[in-house]
């Protein structure tokens, strides 16, 4: 996302819980193998309340479904004891569920803080695309000219290169100045480059060429009825 990695509570990615006494004893109870989180049952078995359960965010949203199921069901709360075909349902008064349930409040409750810290990260990551995208058309239509006079090089099939300098807009080609369009009032202004003096000039003794649009000033560019541009290209 462009940002520095969240590490510790803030990783919406992964957690860690601690889970002991009774709890921890109904986890186990019903930690059975889920297929989408392979070894978890095995880790969740051999975890003795030591320490914090680390989790993957998928490992503690599948374990708080497959709670919230056990929860649910609507024989009474599933009690298997040593033999896992012999299932003993229990009413949801039992100090079993109450524990179960209160574990699965727990893991809920971590599920959703993860959920509202990725939903935040959204937001700014939206937020951020946004930006860049009014950034974006902003330039785009303060290049609009640039991109006017591209337009006009590609119908001609000109290979002209088009650069933005100093608030105007200059034409090399071979690795020589050709010409440069720059604002003038209105319209825009067609200058042709001096190599005695190595200037910019404006054409004539009668104001300069001013056309109306940047298409305009561009086309008189290729025309060049005057032979200034590409002479030396």
């Amino acid at each position: 996302m462009g940002s520095k990695t969240l590490k510790g509570k803030d990783d919406p990615s992964r957690c860690s819980i601690l889970v002991t006494g009774d709890e921890l004893v109904e986890l186990k109870r019903h930690a059975h193998k889920i297929p989408e989180c392979p070894g978890l049952d095995r880790r969740i078995q051999r975890y003795y309340g030591q320490g914090r359960l680390k989790l993957s965010r998928d490992e503690l949203d599948w374990l708080v479904a497959v709670l919230d199921a056990v929860l649910h069901n609507p024989k009474g709360y599933p009690c298997v004891q040593y033999d896992p075909f012999a299932v003993e349902y229990v009413p949801t008064t039992d100090e079993r569920c109450v524990t179960c349930q209160r574990l699965y409040d727990r893991l809920n409750a971590e599920s959703e803080r993860l959920f509202e810290i990725t939903r935040k990260q959204w937001i700014k990551v939206k937020k951020r695309e946004k930006a860049r995208e009014r950034q974006k058309a902003k330039k785009a239509e303060s290049d609009l000219p640039m991109a006017q006079i591209k337009a006009v090089f590609q119908k001609k099939k000109c290979p002209a290169v088009v650069c933005r300098m100093s608030g105007g807009y200059t034409i090399i080609h071979k690795d020589m100045l050709v010409s440069r369009i720059r604002q003038r009032g209105n319209g825009w202004e067609v200058l042709w480059r001096s190599h005695s003096s190595n200037k910019w000039k404006s054409i004539g003794e009668l104001g300069g060429v001013v056309c109306d649009t940047v298409e305009e000033a561009t086309e008189y560019i290729l025309r060049d009825s005057m032979g200034l541009f590409w002479r030396f290209c």
